[in-house]
């Protein structure tokens, strides 16, 4: 055993002695002060870490527990300087008797931190085999996180061992491997080399579907979702994705898909998908509260068996203060390929209609509208195409009812790139909708619509982060009197200018506000971190809708909120004035619109 680690150990026994001895009259020790000096930067490592700071805040410890700790701690305070690189660290040891206090200091002297001078990554398997992948072993080599001249940390060494398998694990190689790892310290020099080999293991390519878990609906269901095909390379975004698809046909609670990596048998590797299935058919009652609509009490009847086939029919009746409807929506089987264009496959057909009557800042509509789509089942990048047929009666005080119907085909594509579906920290959203209908059939004349839609969410540090909005909209060729209310556009609400009732910035017309033809919303907010799952929030948010370019005015709203991060995504709760108004509003939503 080497001659210093013989003197480390004599001193700690010495240590036990001494505070055994001293403290022989006692059971416990009350008042003990603790003192680690020359750590500076590192002490939050420390005191997050050394149990000897832990115990002696939390209570009284004995004599003997006390000069146990205190002989261990030299070598626990030098463990732990290792792991950031500072290997030829001393610590010494002093105990003394302070104002009837025991006190332990630790002098620490870290020493120059030991930086890399060589990196060395190997690779095996067949990736190293495979010319065209010089490409990507160049990349992994290039984003490797410690380079020459960097201090050695342990937690990036294991880091970057990690970052640079994990991009061979998702993508074509899930049995790679760390084959060999060395990290030769030279304390003298206060230099690291390191050597890591990867080992790929073999390419992996994509067989059949082993389904467990279905017993009320068929295979057939799965079958049409299914974009992966036989041979192809594996990918874990690929069954993210597959995933996303089964769950967004709403047959499915959960379901988890993946591949047993077997390296003696890569070629056409079995998808083992597991599902857990919803009830067939299911009857809701609800009842809610919204700071836009206030109380609301609602009805909804789902059967995913509908007509005994594999369609899913989800119907509702709705009540608040300002809105009633009754409605459903039918979605068939995803479209299969043979029956159109392989880009389609998976694509879900549906068709709506409701019926609906509401009564918004002194405007009265009794509405029908009907709608066939046809829905990508990609999230992350949502396409529909729909066509909708829309009519409503419209009546403002002191005015003739005024009947309105539109014939309009559309298309929206949304951009989802968030960490977390649900409840994100950071990411983008963006989208846009484009409609037209042709005059001369149901059209006065040809209407064309268009909508913008931005969400970005960006931390700024642990604590902050930013949530900036933003949403546009215009028709182009026809009147508000002559537009169907669903076309039109308003703002103020939860989701729009807080600080203004919900669809209260408007066109106003005969004592009543009613929808315009233009729209344009902006809002940045900054949100402070209490808890992992409670912030604090200031915003301000400037918006309107009016009947022309030419007419619009921004008004705005500022405020104070709260955020809960909850099982169900961000609920939100908003304080808010509007500036035009000086009027405070309470508001309440959930997500992020």
């Amino acid at each position: 055993m080497p001659q210093s680690c013989w003197s480390n150990r004599l001193a700690g026994w010495m240590i036990v002695f001494a505070i055994i001895t001293w403290n022989c009259h006692a059971e416990s020790i009350e008042g003990c002060r603790i003192e680690i000096v020359g750590a500076e930067e590192l002490m939050p490592l420390l005191d997050q870490h050394l149990q000897i700071l832990r115990l002696t805040r939390e209570h009284a410890i004995g004599h003997g527990e006390l000069g146990r700790l205190i002989s261990i701690t030299p070598q626990k305070i030098q463990d732990l300087l290792e792991t950031e690189g500072y290997f030829s660290s001393k610590i010494v040891t002093d105990i003394y008797p302070e104002n009837k206090n025991h006190c332990a200091r630790f002098t620490v002297t870290s020493g120059e931190p030991t930086r890399i001078h060589n990196v060395i990554v190997n690779f095996l398997g067949a990736i190293s085999a495979n010319p065209s992948e010089s490409a990507r072993i160049n990349t992994i080599k290039k984003n490797w996180l410690l380079k020459s001249g960097d201090i050695f940390k342990q937690s990036l060494w294991d880091e970057a061992k990690k970052n640079s398998l994990r991009s061979l694990l998702i993508n074509d190689y899930p049995s790679a491997h760390i084959s060999d790892s060395t990290a030769e310290i030279d304390p003298v020099r206060h230099s690291a080399d390191l050597r890591v080999t990867i080992d790929s293991g073999p390419a992996f390519t994509f067989g059949g579907l082993e389904i467990t878990g279905l017993e009320r609906y068929s295979a057939e269901v799965i079958k049409r979702v299914n974009t992966i095909r036989p041979g192809e390379k594996f990918s874990q975004e690929r069954l993210s994705e597959l995933q996303a698809n089964i769950l967004n046909t709403g047959y499915f609670r959960s379901a988890f898909a993946n591949i047993e990596p077997d390296p003696t048998n890569p070629a056409l590797a079995p998808i083992k998908l597991t599902l857990t299935e919803i009830e067939s058919k299911r009857l809701a009652l609800g009842l809610g509260f919204s700071t836009d609509s206030g109380a609301r009490g609602q009805i909804k009847w789902l059967d995913r068996r509908f007509l005994d086939q594999d369609w899913r029919l989800e119907s509702v009746l709705r009540i608040d203060r300002q809105i009633q409807l009754i409605g459903g929506d039918l979605f068939l089987q995803p479209l299969q390929e043979g029956i159109v264009n392989q880009k389609l496959q998976g694509w879900i057909p549906s068709v709506s209609s409701s019926l609906a009557r509401s009564n918004l800042t002194g405007e009265e509509i009794e509405k029908i509208r009907n709608s066939i789509r046809l829905s990508s089942p990609f999230r992350n990048n949502e396409r529909i195409i729909s066509a909708s047929l829309l009519l409503d009666r419209r009546s403002l005080p002191g005015a003739d009812p005024l009947t309105r119907r539109a014939l309009i085909a559309g298309y929206s594509f949304t951009n989802r790139r968030v960490d977390d579906p649900l409840s994100p920290h950071r990411g983008t959203i963006a989208g846009f909708e484009i409609q037209n209908g042709l005059g001369g059939v149901l059209n006065k004349s040809t209407i064309t619509r268009i909508r913008l839609h931005g969400l970005l969410l960006h931390p700024f540090s642990k604590k902050w982060t930013g949530v900036f909005r933003l949403q546009a909209g215009e028709i182009f060729g026809a009147r508000e009197d002559s537009v169907p209310e669903d076309l039109l556009f308003r703002a103020g609400g939860d989701q729009s200018v807080r600080g203004y009732a919900f669809g209260s910035l408007g066109v106003n017309k005969m004592n009543a506000i009613v929808g315009g033809n233009v729209m344009a919303v902006v809002s940045a907010e900054l949100n402070y971190q209490l808890t992992t799952a409670w912030a604090l929030a200031v915003f301000t948010d400037a918006g309107n809708a009016t009947a022309t370019r030419k007419e619009f005015k921004f008004k705005q709203g500022s405020g104070i909120g709260a955020r809960w991060r909850s099982p169900v995504g961000p609920i939100n709760f908003d304080l808010a004035r509007a500036h035009q108004t000086d009027e405070l509003r309470l508001h309440f939503s959930i997500g992020y619109g």
